[in-house]
Parts: C-alpha cells; structure tokens; sequence
C-alpha cells in the first residue's frame, strides 16, 4: 500500500515494458538448467554458517575475508561459487567473470547473467551490460536489484522510458529499498520534474546525502556542474533546467566523471 501510494502520488506515465531483443532469444535456451538439476552439492549445517558468516563479510564490505572463507568451502557448491564470483567482482579481479561463466548452465544462471553485467557496466560496455541484465530480468523477473541495475543501464545510454519503467518495477518489488528511489529521483532531476522529485524524496525518505547525491548524478548525466548540497529532503528542491535534446551518450563525452551507480550498495 505505501508503494502504491507514493508511485500514485508521483504519477510517473509508464510506457509499455520492452520486449526481449531477438538477438538474445538465441541464448536463453543455454541458461536453463536441464529440468530436475541440482543447485549443487548441499552444505553440512556448519557450512552453511561459514557461508552466512562470508555472506555477512561481503555486506560488511570486507571482502578479502569473505573470499577467505569462502575458499575454505566445497568448490563444488554453486550457492558458494556465486558468492565467490561477487567477491571477486567487488575487489575488482579479472577472475570474477570466467566465475560467473562457469555458472551460466547451471541454476544460478540468472545470477550469473547479473554479475556479468555489473562487470560490463562497471567497465564501461553498456551495449554488453544491457545484454547481460536483459536476460538476467527474464530468468528473474522479480528481482528487484537486477531490475534497478537494468534501470541503470538504460539510463546511462538515455532510455529515460525504460529505466522508469525498471526503477518503478523494483520500487513496486519493495517499497522500502532505497536504490531505486534514489535512482528515480536523478532521473526525475534530469528531466526537470521538480515537484514530483521533492515528492519522491519525501515519500520514500531519502535522506540528505542520498538527495545530493541523486542531483551530482542527474548533473553529470546532463553536462553540468556538480550542484550545491541539499540541506533538507523535505525542502522545495530547486529548478533544474531541461535537458536540451541531445542523447546522453552525446552528452557524456563533455561531462564530468559520473559518479558510481547505485548498483553494489545491497549484496546477494
């Protein structure tokens, strides 16, 4: 109900949700496991706190440790490989990718195909990291970080219609997720929609770091310069002029460094 009051209130026009392209039909056949597979070997009660205490490590962000732990574990275990796999891509090693290949025939497929788009989009290759959300939002739907990872990306190409629709989805998911309001509120910054920005940074309680934050996005997505800090969520957020027409990957080559998406703030 508090989802649906605050995408109410916003009025945010939806277009229709983008098909699957065809040149992606081809390779989902290939990411399901066979039926009836196993999603690997099952852990002893004490590996399973092992892998929680990693877990644990990994939203801590003291990844070395996790990885640590991690590699004390059944390498056979894909619930354990995947972990493994968002370690390594959060220290940044090149290993975390042919990780994350190794999984795509097998149950954590969806998981893979995400990991994989985070290290594209990380390095810059959204065409790559598009691709790879893509077929990560089909093997799971409801996912709500792959969905605002996708929002992400399409935002950074300039496809504000489909990262609202991807931002919305996952705010619909959970209403209580910060991430994709956050990322909502720059791209509503950007198109200069300042009333239905101070009412989304109201409703969902961001917080005043979290609203500066949104505008250094929105101003690095527009070519400007970094606006001044928000002192208050609540306050009436000021203009912010309209965007002039070109794409934003036109936009970009003259803009500053835009600063790190909104995608590794929440762990698997």
């Amino acid at each position: 109900m508090k989802t649906l009051c605050l995408l109410g209130f916003i009025g945010l026009a939806l277009g229709g949700c983008a098909n699957l392209p065809d040149d992606l039909r081809g390779n989902l056949a290939e990411s399901f496991p066979a039926l009836g597979q196993s999603c690997g070997s099952r852990l002893s009660q004490d590996q399973e706190l092992q892998l929680d205490m990693a877990r644990g490590m990994l939203r801590e962000g003291r990844l070395h440790a996790a990885l640590a732990h991690l590699q004390t574990l059944p390498a056979q275990s894909l619930d354990v490989r995947e972990s493994k796999a968002v370690a390594l891509r959060r220290i940044g090693s090149p290993q975390a990718r042919a990780e994350y290949q190794a999984l795509l025939g097998t149950c954590k497929a969806g998981e893979a195909h995400h990991g994989l788009g985070q290290i594209a989009l990380r390095e810059g290759r959204i065409a790559e990291a598009e691709r790879e959300l893509r077929v990560a939002a089909h093997l799971q739907p409801t996912d709500r970080l792959v969905r605002n990872d996708l929002g992400v990306v399409l935002l950074r190409k300039g496809d504000r219609e489909g990262a609202r629709f991807e931002f919305l989805t996952a705010l619909e998911l959970d209403g209580d997720d910060k991430l994709p309001a956050s990322n909502l509120l720059s791209l509503l910054l950007l198109e200069g929609k300042t009333a239905q920005a101070t009412a989304l940074a109201e409703k969902a309680r961001l917080s005043d770091e979290q609203v500066r934050q949104a505008r250094q996005r929105a101003d690095a997505l527009r070519g400007g310069a970094p606006a001044p800090r928000v002192a208050q969520v609540a306050a009436p957020l000021p203009a912010v002029p309209a965007a002039d027409g070109a794409s934003v990957a036109q936009v970009r080559v003259q803009a500053q460094p835009l600063p790190q998406p909104l995608v590794e703030q929440q762990i698997r």
